[in-house]
């Protein structure tokens, strides 16, 4: 019995590193903290048998493979990406809705006040990029997650732009140099957690 924990350990730290994750990118994917992946590689605790079939699933090998003792791990496997299509079809599916309230609103006020708000668009943008910003942050990595937040970012600061251009116009091109604080922010932000994630 002690093997076959042994080699669970093992398997578990060889799938990790040969797929190039880091212990919080594998937490996250698996909805854990990081420390409880540290406790699983140092033999501390291993998880129950429905995490170890999700690791299966996660790096493409079969439940028999993680409990035998291997020296390399096979080759990334093709599951691990697997579900990346539903995903992106999700959020897609999202942004159009996003667009479909714009359209409503638009039509509207159009018909209704005769009144051009072409604004409900620009802010559909931002609204699109919010719920990619969510979804990113449990699916995808931390330089997606900070590609997606940067974009929504400016997007937020594009719409309040063009808001007060319309609605008051004036000398507001200003507003974005709150952006280059926030962006670096950002930067950093995900900089640090990249340096954490590694030394666990």
């Amino acid at each position: 019995m002690e093997d076959v924990r042994k080699n669970i350990v093992n398997n578990l730290i060889l799938l990790r590193k040969t797929n190039k994750m880091t212990q919080q990118e594998l937490a996250k994917a698996l909805n854990y903290s990081d420390k409880a992946i540290s406790r699983w590689e140092v033999g501390d605790s291993l998880p129950d048998i429905s995490v170890l079939l999700r690791v299966c699933e996660i790096y493409g090998v079969e439940f028999d493979w993680l409990i035998r003792r291997h020296e390399e791990a096979p080759k990334a496997g093709k599951k691990k990406n697997e579900g990346l299509g539903p995903r992106i079809a999700i959020v897609l599916l999202l942004a159009t809705f996003c667009f479909a309230v714009a359209t409503i609103i638009f039509v509207y006020n159009r018909v209704i006040h005769e009144d051009t708000v072409w604004l409900a668009y620009i802010w559909a943008v931002p609204a699109s990029l919010s719920f990619s910003v969510f979804f990113s942050r449990r699916w995808w990595s931390g330089i997606v997650t900070l590609i997606l937040l940067s974009l929504d970012m400016w997007s937020i600061l594009t719409g309040v732009y063009l808001h007060f251009l319309v609605t008051a116009p004036g000398n507001i091109w200003p507003i974005f140099l709150l952006g280059v604080p926030v962006q670096i922010i950002f930067v950093l932000f995900e900089y640090i957690r990249r340096k954490n994630a590694r030394k666990g």
